[in-house]
């Protein structure tokens, strides 16, 4: 007659120990975001859900530069966690008509840290890239030469250094984009 004693003994040992390792595991704290997110980015309103993935775990957020609403010629403002980059916003004005494919391109081939990956994609005339977004609007109703420096079109771009791997956020990228042009444009009365 076979004892199976020892072999349930053995079987219950090993399956408390590996309830023991996952429920030490699952009860490791996760890193999280200690800051209040903001619901503008430059003074555009864009909401809390759509930076919210851009944002990554910390406990201090600060911001400079320059509200969009404010009608210059170039803006760009930077947020910062921790000490580290991780968003940057912009817009220029442009003489020439620049494509958004070329931008993003240029910002591609500087930002994709030699990563093959340095492509450019086009979601609603907006450009994405390894790294962030661009889009060019025209500017038809600002006179060009009022301030001496062109204003026939304009881009938003927007850098994002969080998360490492943007492919999943390409949509909410584009969204935020397509939230600051319109406050870029009633500013500078195109």
């Amino acid at each position: 007659m076979t004892d199976h004693h020892p072999s349930r003994f053995i079987g219950c040992i090993a399956l408390s120990l590996a309830a023991l390792l996952l429920s030490a595991c699952s009860s490791e704290a996760r890193p999280k975001v200690e800051y209040a997110l903001p619901d503008t980015l430059c003074g555009s309103d864009v909401g809390k859900n759509i930076v919210e993935p851009f944002f990554p775990p910390g406990s201090k957020l600060m911001k400079t530069g320059d509200s969009f609403d404010n009608g210059t010629y170039a803006s760009s403002c930077t947020y910062v966690v921790d000490g580290s980059p991780t968003l940057i916003v912009s817009y220029f004005f442009h003489e020439s008509t620049s494509s958004a494919r070329q931008i993003a391109t240029q910002r591609a081939a500087r930002y994709s840290d030699g990563d093959a990956k340095g492509a450019v994609d086009i979601v609603d005339d907006i450009a994405l890239y390894p790294r962030g977004a661009v889009a060019v609007e025209q500017c038809p109703g600002y006179p060009s030469d009022t301030d001496g420096l062109p204003r026939d079109n304009f881009s938003v771009e927007i850098m994002a250094y969080y998360p490492k791997d943007l492919s999943k956020e390409e949509k909410a990228l584009a969204q935020l984009v397509k939230k600051i042009i319109p406050v870029v444009a009633k500013a500078n009365g195109c």
